[in-house]
């Protein structure tokens, strides 16, 4: 079998291309698929995701502005729009202990570029419901998973296992793998992790509490050595995300015994008006990526490729760039365009490094290190809007401008 501008010949006939197969039906991965799906390639695309959609999930809540653009080329921003609430603004602020109290934040005006507040499962229902539009250009298998793959000089064979046990085995064109942290297709493929777990792990509770009424914004950074974390509106009906950090060596039963007691230290009443747990969810902390995102027929993205902490906002940002990235550079493939494809991939695979290690994780450890902050006294908070350009900009009403995580395909080699 022989390969002809990226489609497999058959005896001298042209066969139907391969489809793209992407493993893993979250945000990143269906974002992928919608962006391939609406595009003029040839092939189709397959998505394999272990798990049902839940509606209810609210994993991940909130997107932010620099990447609204992205969605907009998905024709997906009225949508989400409808769907979710804008954040009506953010600060900083001491812990409950040093008695909440405001440091710096901004309060948005209508028509502000402000967080997207958007429950994950809510996501997930508008990627798919807006790939079904396209008819005949995708799939998605549910309660499937991708237990091996081998990769061969034309094309890569993917076996897939559904609920039942039984397995079968799909010729791709190409194969990414968006299927989180703990990636089959990042450990089939042998990539290793480049980074660090940090000290604490984060764990994230959804709670229904009336922060408003002690005059919280709809994120709240909280500063504290100790008690220190993240409050931030999930919805419009009183639900809130209740971030906090506790040693890595506390074990799982022990995070959920104890959560209760920890969320009171976040609130500003201590939790006397009362409040109700919805979830807990602990998870390690970790500043983390692989030494390449792709390897011949087969990449990962998102969860799959680099992990970073919650606190600078960048963790479903960065895995949305790389879905409008990738999808950009493989309809130049596939639409035989590229004047290098090979070259291309490995490009966007060293341009998605770079921009992790630059853009992602260097800020990101850094909001990490300012939330932990001692912030005890009137003097250590005007020695942190000092010394912290973010923290100092915000007070004067100017937050400061992120750098775009964006890799544009025409400025990559092989394009």
């Amino acid at each position: 079998m022989a390969v002809t501008n990226g489609n497999p010949k058959h005896n001298g006939a042209d066969p139907s291309p391969l489809p793209i197969v992407i493993a893993g039906g979250g945000c990143v991965g269906l974002f992928l698929a919608l962006l391939l799906v609406q595009s003029n390639i040839p092939n189709r695309v397959i998505v394999i995701e272990p798990l049902r959609p839940d509606p209810s999930s609210t994993r991940a809540m909130a997107h932010q502005p620099l990447i609204f653009p992205l969605f907009a080329r998905a024709d997906l921003m009225t949508d989400l729009s409808e769907a979710g609430s804008f954040s009506s603004g953010l600060c900083f602020r001491t812990s409950a202990a040093n008695g909440s109290k405001f440091i710096a934040g901004k309060q948005f005006k209508q028509g502000d570029k402000a967080q997207l507040l958007l429950p994950q499962g809510k996501f997930q229902e508008i990627l798919m419901r807006k790939m079904e539009v396209v008819e005949g250009k995708s799939e998605v298998r549910l309660g499937s998973r991708v237990v091996r793959l081998s990769q061969k000089e034309d094309r890569v064979e993917v076996r897939v296992e559904n609920e039942a046990g039984r397995e079968e085995v799909i010729e791709a064109e190409y194969l990414i793998g968006a299927d989180g942290a703990k990636s089959t297709v990042r450990k089939a493929l042998g990539l290793v992790f480049d980074g660090e777990t940090l000290p604490n792990q984060l764990v994230a509770t959804d709670i229904v509490y009336d922060f408003h009424k002690y005059g919280f914004f709809d994120a709240n950074f909280v500063i504290d050595a100790e008690n220190y974390g993240l409050v931030g509106r999930i919805t419009n009906d009183g639900l809130w995300r209740v971030s906090y950090g506790v040693p890595n060596a506390v074990p799982e039963d022990e995070v959920r015994r104890t959560a209760e007691d920890n969320i009171r230290k976040m609130l500003p009443d201590g939790g006397q008006s009362g409040f109700e747990v919805k979830r807990i969810a602990p998870y390690k902390a970790q500043q983390l990526c692989v030494d390449k995102l792709w390897s011949g027929r087969v990449g990962v993205c998102g969860d799959a490729a680099h992990l970073t902490n919650p606190y600078a906002g960048l963790g479903l940002a960065s895995g949305i760039a790389d879905a409008s990235s990738l999808a950009e550079v493989l309809i130049r493939v596939l639409t035989q365009q590229a004047s290098d494809p090979e070259r291309l991939l490995s490009s966007w695979s060293s341009a998605r490094r770079q921009k992790f290690m630059t853009v992602i994780d260097k800020p990101s450890r850094m909001a990490y290190a300012r939330v932990k902050t001692k912030a005890d006294t009137d003097e250590e908070i005007e020695a942190l809007l000092a010394r912290d350009p973010m923290v100092g900009a915000l007070k004067k009403g100017m937050p400061a401008m992120p750098p775009p995580i964006e890799t544009k395909g025409e400025e990559l080699e092989g394009w």
